[in-house]
């Protein structure tokens, strides 16, 4: 059972802390939400040794936090994936190489990216089929077209 913890801003590293300490020991991921502007969500989900128990703890930022490096060594990785991707700020990670040996012009996880290659082509769903054409009826899986009576 995984339990969710929303923490201010202020707490988040002390909280981690404090997880690790009762047994969380497994950083096993931090992302972010966009949430427009400078507002953002992080998350970073913790499990016990033997995976018995997780929990993830969540707060809202408006484009920097504390780095949790210091407390869980491997989520450097996470905290420069999220900064290349978000735009997100971690003070206290010193490693400031890219998550990814990629050149982004932008943050392309935010909700406010566009994409180019999306922003140039025409949408889809926006062509109507032709009037002549009938999809057939297809069955549940598992249904012989036989059996249809």
């Amino acid at each position: 059972m995984t339990q969710i913890q929303i923490v201010e801003n202020s707490d988040w590293q002390s909280e981690a802390a404090e997880l690790k300490q009762s047994g969380f020991v497994r950083c096993e991921w931090l992302t972010a939400t966009h949430n427009g502007g400078d507002a953002f969500e992080i998350s970073l989900m913790l499990s016990k040794e033997d995976l018995s128990e997780s929990t993830i703890l969540s707060t809202d930022v408006d484009a920097a936090i504390d780095s949790l490096v210091d407390v869980f060594p491997n989520v450097s990785f996470h905290e420069r994936e999220v900064s290349q991707m978000f735009g997100v700020k971690f003070n206290g990670n010193n490693d400031e190489s890219p998550a990814f040996e990629i050149e982004l012009s932008g943050h392309p996880l935010r909700r406010d990216f566009a994409l180019a290659t999306r922003a140039g082509a025409e949408w889809p769903g926006a062509v109507e089929p032709d009037e002549n054409a009938k999809r057939r009826p297809s069955l549940p899986p598992g249904v012989l077209p036989e059996w249809k009576s």
